[in-house]
């Protein structure tokens, strides 16, 4: 029984580290880059590997006008401070729910 728990278990972790990267390789193969300029964004929790979970609504410029695009997502603390409230910043924009920043080195 403890075996078919740790098998369920593994492979759960396992489908779920594979979805992130395929999401990932999506968004940078088939997404759009877009200047978006953060509206508001709010740090929920950060953990000791030095990443921030982060709520943000950003406003898109899009080819028919600007749109406000709320989400959630996780960040590198070093670089939360490109993300305060009224910077432009550079995304990669899939859809509302696949979006990726671009970060200035």
């Amino acid at each position: 029984m403890t075996t078919i728990v740790a098998i369920l278990l593994f492979g759960g972790f396992f489908i779920y580290t594979v979805s992130l990267f395929y999401k990932d390789a999506k968004i940078n193969r088939n997404g759009t880059v877009l200047n978006a300029k953060v509206e508001n964004m709010r740090a929920i929790s950060a953990n000791e590997s030095g990443s921030t979970n982060i709520v943000y609504t950003l406003s898109v410029e899009f080819s028919d006008g600007p749109r406000q695009v709320n989400g959630s997502g996780i960040i590198p603390t070093f670089y939360a401070s490109q993300l305060e409230p009224g910077k432009e910043i550079r995304i990669k924009y899939l859809d509302d729910k696949n979006i990726s920043f671009i970060f200035r080195e």
